[in-house]
């Protein structure tokens, strides 16, 4: 029987649905703030979701004090400092964020600075946490994500902080704004969202509340993954998409760093390539690993990727295997998108080594740089399939 552990903490508010957009007015005024700032990046203003945003705000009598669009691929202590003078220069009160990954990643840096008021943000990476709560946040996801947007951590520089005070206070899931660029970026969004979704679920510490959003992600992934690589701009499924990935997010981050997103994370540092895509070719390994290590994930893995009429025609014991092939079936579906093999990467032994030595230090990763190895090992092998 499962030890059961009701700690979880979950700080945003998620609005999601028709005219999403229109709420974030109402989310600032009960934050007490009047004049946000936007930062996003150069790709999502290409495509005009700063307009977008602009036309949501037309009737709220909420000013815009600005739009920060210097961000691209890298998430940069320089961007966060930018974006803070100009948050101070134009008197604004928030921040609202369009876009995941680096976007989401300066925005919180740039809240620090300007809720602490310093131009100093070493200091947080050095020893010295957040102390205080920090300016409204909300953040609205669009096209790719890393699957950390709705937690408690951001990556700067190649440096990673983790504090509650991260949280975004609000989440705006609009489907004006969800659609993906593409079919890979769909595909690596919804890696990332599996990745967590899991790492939920092989968590040690058992809670119902982080479990009911794992499977809510899970289970919104099962419905529409497919649908949404195959159409990538399809805002139905784009949304769906979108809602996984935030439950997932939240779930991953009330639970321990998993083996494929630590050592993903480090790859992604040391060669630049997507985290998303060292998910799909580590997860079946890593899940062979992890059931030979610890026994295979409960009954909610299959009952998530499969629905209720596939775990009630499987047999007990029978069914925590067969949710590790359901979920391993999803992986599949982002085929073609997404390369294979490590082999395929061309990256050499010593970096992956590096890799596995870097995740095996972090202080929150409750893996060896062996057991990374290993990962490594039996996915050059072929193991997990």
């Amino acid at each position: 029987m499962q030890n059961l552990h009701y700690e979880f903490y979950s700080q945003p508010k998620i609005t999601s649905g028709a005219c999403a957009l229109e709420s974030i007015p109402t989310e600032l005024a009960s934050n007490d703030a009047h004049k946000p700032l936007v930062i996003t990046g150069r790709e999502h203003t290409r495509r005009g979701l700063d307009k977008t945003l602009i036309r949501a705000f037309a009737d709220s009598g909420c000013p815009l004090g600005g739009i920060f669009d210097e961000i691209r691929d890298y998430a940069g202590i320089s961007l966060a400092r930018q974006a803070a003078v100009l948050f101070a220069e134009r008197g604004c009160d928030a921040i609202v964020a369009v876009g995941g990954g680096p976007v989401a990643d300066v925005a919180r840096a740039a809240n620090l600075l300007v809720s602490h008021d310093t131009q100093d943000l070493f200091q947080f990476f050095n020893g010295s946490p957040p102390g205080k709560r920090l300016k409204p946040f909300i953040h609205i996801p669009a096209c790719c994500t890393n699957g950390s947007e709705s937690g408690k951590t951001i990556t700067v520089d190649n440096r990673r902080l983790t504090s509650n005070f991260l949280y975004p206070d609000a989440i705006i899931l609009d489907k004006r704004m969800t659609a993906a660029c593409t079919r890979r970026c769909a595909a690596q969004s919804a890696l990332t969202t599996m990745d967590n979704a899991v790492t939920a679920f092989l968590d040690g510490e058992h809670s119902p509340m982080k479990d009911a959003f794992a499977h809510a992600g899970v289970g919104f992934a099962a419905a529409s993954l497919k649908k949404a690589i195959k159409r990538p701009k399809n805002r139905k499924h784009s949304l769906a998409m979108a809602n996984a990935g935030v439950m997932a997010g939240i779930a991953a981050a009330n639970a321990a760093p998993g083996v494929v997103r630590g050592l993903a994370e480090e790859l992604e540092k040391i060669t630049g390539i997507a985290r998303g895509v060292f998910i799909r070719i580590f997860t079946p390994a890593a899940l062979a690993w992890m059931t030979q290590k610890t026994g295979p994930p409960g009954d909610d893995l299959l009952l998530a990727a499969g629905g209720m009429a596939v775990y009630a025609k499987t047999p007990e014991q029978q069914r925590p295997q067969k949710g590790v092939e359901m979920f391993l079936a999803l992986l599949d579906e982002t085929r073609g998108q997404i390369p294979e093999t490590l082999s395929s990467l061309h990256i050499p032994a010593y970096r992956l080594e590096k890799a596995c030595v870097h995740a095996g230090s972090r202080k929150d990763f409750p893996f060896s740089p062996q057991d990374c190895l290993e990962i490594i090992k039996q996915t050059q092998k072929g193991g997990g399939r």
